[in-house]
This record gives structure tokens, sequence and C-alpha cells, in this order.
């Protein structure tokens, strides 16, 4: 995901860091993500805003506290990027 908007990923990565919830979505991709803290860590939330409000949304995922991958910031933004470009690679399984 090199070609994302790299001043709307700073925002949305001080955004999480500082409120603990964010929404990014770059104008050249379909997505939406939003992260929501929860009660065990944060919730990823990626949709197609190509589709009406039923079947939207493509993937929740529940990032953990303690879990961390080794990524550039073991975050949930850096898991939230990271399943985007599985999205847009098509290597979910989508519904």
């Amino acid at each position: 995901m090199q070609d994302l908007d790299q001043a709307l990923l700073k925002q949305f990565r001080t955004q999480v860091r500082t409120t603990g919830s964010g929404q990014f979505q770059d104008p050249s991709l379909p997505y939406l993500i939003t992260i929501k803290p929860s009660k065990d860590g944060h919730t990823i939330i990626i949709e197609d805003t190509r589709r009406r409000w039923w079947g939207r949304q493509l993937v929740k995922h529940e990032h953990g506290l303690d879990k961390h991958l080794e990524v550039v910031d073991n975050g949930p933004v850096a898991m939230a990027i990271m399943l985007l470009g599985m999205v847009v690679e098509r290597k979910l399984p989508l519904g």
C-alpha cells in the first residue's frame, strides 16, 4: 500500500494515537477504514463505499492490546493498512 495519500495517513495515525478512534479513506480507493476502541483493544472495520448500507462491511477485526505484529508501528493503524492491502489485492474471503 505504497500509493496511499501520506498526509491523510499521517493524520489518521495521529487521530488514532490521540483519541483511540478514527476514520481513513484515501481518495483513490473506494474503501473506508474505521478504528474504534473496544473492551479488548480496538475494532477495525473496512467498508466498501460503493455499496449501499447492506453488505457494505468487508472486514471486522478485533485487534487486542497484547497482540503485536512485526510491522512499522505495531498498532491498530498498521493492522488496518495491512488488512486494506489484502482487501485491495482480493486476498481475503469477501462476502
